[in-house]
């Protein structure tokens, strides 16, 4: 029993043949919030690393006529427009584009809607077209079917002369319309109006396919040359007999932008930023804090100053002044973000050294002739591993949070080729502002929520864990 008291609150070596690291993974196993924070935090890192394959669309794909939907919308998988005309390459969504396709089916509905064209006319030949509504510059443009028809404008833009049904105009083709007085022999500007009837039964356009290219075109079982789709027309869309359709999981923001593929690229921001930023506050913090309590003295003294004097800048605005200085690089948010987060790191190792330091195994490793540099980074940083896995796990949510921040005042970061990225903070920040007066649009703030919640919630799970299996003075309750 003597024996007994007197082993009581010893730690225990570890187990032969096995390693400190070892034991301390058995332990961290043992641990099942820990491995679920693991589990979690590892899968959010995966996907986000590998979105191209875990993403169901492009993040940067937008369908404008869609808009803001629910979770599970589907609809036909078009194109924002299709131009058809037979004899040219198949203007169609990817998976129509597959030379094997024989027929393409939509059935599109009837839409009112006004496009102003600009033509231009030399020689009694179309010359130019382009649409004015867009200043898009087109090869064709054609109106087909009882709900659709030009009408020539005048200099106000208000309709002249009569409707002109089944009609299409081509560059290089002769207009369907006598050219107005003045025009022959001259460079003018025509306005033709194309407007389509709302309340009709909606058409079926057959579009016959050969090696990627539109063989034939029929409307309604009328043969046409040419036919312009908007993707907000179609209703469905076949192709070779089977339905080609998008779901969104988690619904499209107001662009139809899919919501789960950016909240999977955003992730690489987020998780990107925190994971780098805390690399750069831990070899900065930890080496800065250990040699400040390995040396003590003056030398302490004035490196703690050092990091009183920094403490007291406003390191936000710091981060702020960088970034519009320097460019809203994701790679100098980086080094920003975590150029100041090293001084709670520096404190906090600077404190276990000045402990660890007066202990016997530190006076065993100066009696075997161990340098300085030895001391700290084989003796000293190692027996610290366990609070700054803990605070580590602490600083990844404080950055990612802090780059939320960021986002919401528009300081979005931006690639090397200038296209802004969008992180989970900015989603938020998009979902608040597009919610509605009464939540319309809840899934726009509450999907990005949640993964970023979930993230540094089980963050926090896995940094407990770390502690508990990185503490010297758990080694002894290993089974």
């Amino acid at each position: 029993m003597a024996a007994d008291s007197l082993m009581d609150g010893i730690p225990a070596a570890p187990v032969r043949g096995r390693s400190l690291w070892s034991d301390a993974w058995r332990r961290l196993l043992k641990n099942r919030m820990a491995v679920a924070g693991m589990v979690v935090v590892s899968a959010m890192t995966v996907v986000s690393l590998l979105a191209g394959l875990f993403s169901p669309f492009s993040p940067t794909m937008q369908e404008r006529w869609i808009g803001a939907r629910p979770p599970m919308y589907r609809h036909p998988t078009v194109k924002n427009e299709m131009r058809l005309k037979a004899g040219d390459p198949a203007d169609l969504p990817e998976e129509a584009l597959d030379p094997s396709a024989r027929e393409a089916v939509l059935l599109v509905e009837a839409i009112e809607r006004d496009e102003i064209l600009r033509v231009t006319l030399k020689g009694g030949v179309i010359r130019a077209l382009r649409i004015e509504t867009g200043a898009e510059s087109v090869e064709s443009f054609g109106a087909s079917g009882p709900t659709e028809y030009l009408n020539l404008l005048d200099d106000q833009d208000r309709p002249e002369g009569p409707r002109i049904p089944d009609a299409t105009l081509a560059v290089g083709g002769k207009p369907p319309f006598d050219a107005p007085a003045g025009a022959e022999g001259k460079a003018v500007s025509v306005g033709v109006r194309w407007v389509k009837l709302a309340g009709t039964k909606p058409s079926e356009v057959n579009v016959s396919l050969s090696g990627g290219k539109v063989a034939g075109l029929t409307r309604d079982g009328s043969g046409i040359e040419a036919l312009t789709v908007q993707g907000r027309e179609v209703v469905s869309f076949m192709l070779d007999g089977r339905e080609i359709a998008h779901t969104h999981i988690l619904g499209t923001d107001q662009s139809g932008r899919d919501v789960l593929s950016r909240i999977i690229y955003g992730g690489q921001i987020s998780l990107g930023v925190g994971l780098a930023a805390t690399v750069v506050s831990l070899l900065i913090g930890v080496l800065y804090g250990a040699f400040s309590g390995y040396f003590g003295g003056r030398t302490d003294n004035v490196m703690m100053r050092i990091v009183d004097i920094l403490y007291s800048i406003p390191f936000m605005f710091l981060v702020i002044i960088l970034l519009v200085n320097f460019g809203r690089n994701i790679w100098i948010l980086f080094i920003a973000l975590g150029a100041v987060q090293w001084l709670t790191m520096a404190r906090i190792v600077r404190g276990q050294v000045l402990s660890l330091k007066e202990k016997e195994f530190m006076e065993a490793a100066r009696m075997s002739g161990a340098g300085h540099m030895a001391m700290v980074m084989r003796h000293l940083i190692p027996n610290t591993l366990g609070v700054v896995a803990v605070y580590t796990t602490l600083t990844i949510p404080a950055v990612i949070l802090q780059e939320s921040f960021l986002a919401f005042i528009g300081l979005t970061v931006q690639s090397g080729t200038g296209e802004s990225k969008e992180s989970w903070g900015a989603l938020v920040n998009q979902g608040v502002q597009a919610l509605g007066s009464g939540g319309e649009r809840w899934w726009l703030l509450v999907f990005p929520s949640i993964a970023m919640a979930a993230t540094l919630f089980f963050m926090n799970f896995l940094g407990d864990g770390l502690r508990d299996a990185l503490d010297p003075q758990q080694k002894g309750k290993t089974a």
